[in-house]
């Protein structure tokens, strides 16, 4: 049987012009109707774009399908698809582990909506942190932040994972970046060096609305430090103070910053 380009266009749901790029990279074959000239298809032509759909869709380029034919079919087809499913493979656990940070994120912001001012403990899993830049009563310094940091930091695969904060020592912020362990193991990422690690622990909580950008009140750290001396003594209230931006909200056209303070038990 023998079909047309518009017939074939019509089988396949392709346009007329693809049909004709295939026919031109080798991938199928033509012939011509003597009484008119046009092109003709037949069924074997028909059952190699069959084919082809389906490699495009698995995600083989044009020219991956032709050295695939050329060659070892069988082989190649094989190597690729091993090579696919190991792709796809590892996109679902980045997927997987992606939804985990999104329900992380999306809990802290519905938090933040109703319990600033309150207080908990909670588990922390390790951390690992990059300095940023370091801040005095609200005066910040440069921004100190090696090349090689960043390109890891701010890459898609890494940076929806990073969480920004400080850690407080009297009247002194140094403001950070950094990924909890859990995220790193799962995702097995290389951390470049220049990182401090901060172990896994059992830290008291409370969420602090700071102010707006650029006029933060961080008298809300030393709030903090006397509730967690009045709950747990000296033996806490040694221990800096770490912060992490939970949230942000517009406030008479300014944008606030709250922030989850947190401070390690014993």
């Amino acid at each position: 049987m023998k079909y047309t380009i518009g017939e074939v266009a019509n089988f396949l749901n392709l346009s007329r012009d693809m049909i004709r790029y295939y026919e031109k990279r080798g991938v199928i074959a033509s012939e011509r109707n003597e009484s008119n000239n046009y092109r003709t298809y037949d069924n074997m032509a028909v059952f190699e774009l069959l084919d082809t759909i389906q490699h495009k869709n698995l995600n083989l380029s044009i020219r991956e399908i032709e050295a695939m034919r050329q060659g070892d079919y069988k082989h190649n087809m094989s190597c690729y698809l091993d090579r696919y499913y190991n792709e796809l493979k590892g996109e679902l656990s980045f997927g997987t582990t992606l939804l985990k940070r999104i329900e992380e994120l999306k809990a802290r912001y519905e938090a933040s909506n109703q319990s600033i001012g309150s207080y908990w403990t909670k588990s922390m899993p390790g951390r690992y942190r990059y300095h940023v830049v370091d801040s005095i009563g609200g005066e910040f310094g440069s921004i100190e932040l090696d090349a090689s940091i960043s390109d890891v930091l701010f890459s898609d695969y890494v940076n929806p994972f990073v969480d920004y904060g400080f850690t407080s020592i009297d009247d002194k912020q140094s403001w950070y970046a950094d990924i909890s362990k859990n995220y790193i193991d799962e995702l097995s990422i290389d951390l470049p060096h220049g990182c401090e690690y901060e172990p896994e622990g059992m830290y008291l909580c409370s969420l602090e609305n700071i102010g707006c950008v650029k006029k933060f009140d961080m008298s809300a750290i030393d709030r903090f430090r006397k509730n967690a001396y009045d709950r747990y003594g000296e033996k806490i209230a040694i221990n800096p103070v770490r912060g992490i931006i939970a949230s942000r909200f517009k406030r008479a056209g300014e944008l606030h910053v709250v922030i989850e303070l947190q401070i390690k038990i014993g």
